[in-house]
């Protein structure tokens, strides 16, 4: 499975209730019947972030973004073949005036799960990308992080048992071209990950416990750069389509 990723800022000439209504009830429609996008897309979902007000994440994870979008497909070939039909995109499905151009990222990335929520324990998700740590190759990076990483974190059961949902998703550096029209603009992340828990609480249990920080954080920075990645909390999914 391959996953279009979207973190998303509306821009200055619009507000969030605004910019989501119109993902929601006009953009969605629009792509998921696209000639030859809508037979390649599997998945089409808009989370919304999370009121982290008077919580303790309220200072970590400001609210930078106004909503997360999530295009699946099934293979690369599907989502570069998506990708070239909306080359040119009808006109109720442009965004580019609607979404922060500077503030807004969109990536590709097959999706890798690690810990897949086969109970739907999740009650919020938090998804993360950024990118490899300075003087490591990208593809050794991502190859530690599939293969060792999830196999450390292990190590740390105060952390890895709290989390319903850990799913890595590898970027693929693509021209990105036309994405700024139809969704926001392309930046290439390496990484991206979902972590799940069944609440805020426990997510700030996993990861604010001495296990945490004593075996998975030096982990995760022999070959990532944790201190930098983009950062969406939610507790709202709106599925939009879902032929999986």
């Amino acid at each position: 499975m391959w996953r279009i990723t979207a973190f998303l800022k509306c821009s200055a000439n619009s507000d969030r209730e605004t910019f989501v209504s119109h993902l929601k009830d006009v953009w969605a429609p629009a792509i998921a019947n696209q000639a030859g996008h809508k037979d390649v897309l599997i998945k089409l979902m808009i989370n919304l972030p999370m009121d982290l007000t008077s919580t303790a994440l309220e200072e970590v994870f400001p609210p930078h973004f106004d909503a997360l979008v999530e295009l699946f497909y099934d293979d690369y070939n599907s989502a570069m073949q998506g990708l070239d039909s909306l080359s040119e995109p009808p006109a109720n499905a442009r965004l580019e005036a609607l979404v922060d151009q500077q503030a807004s990222a969109v990536f590709l990335g097959e999706v890798r799960p690690k810990k897949p929520d086969e109970l739907a324990a999740t009650g919020v998700r938090m998804t993360v990308a950024g990118h490899v740590v300075d003087g490591m190759a990208v593809e050794d990076a991502q190859r530690y992080w599939n293969d060792v990483h999830p196999v450390v974190a292990q190590q740390a059961p105060e952390t890895w048992n709290r989390l319903t949902l850990y799913t890595q998703v590898h970027g693929r550096k693509i021209s990105g071209e036309g994405l700024a029209q139809w969704l926001g603009p392309y930046q290439f992340f390496p990484m991206c990950a979902d972590m799940g828990a069944s609440s805020i609480d426990e997510m700030l249990i996993a990861y604010g416990n001495d296990q945490y920080m004593a075996i998975v954080r030096p982990d995760e920075q022999k070959f990532s750069k944790p201190e930098e990645m983009l950062t969406f909390v939610t507790d709202r999914k709106v599925t939009v389509l879902d032929r999986g």
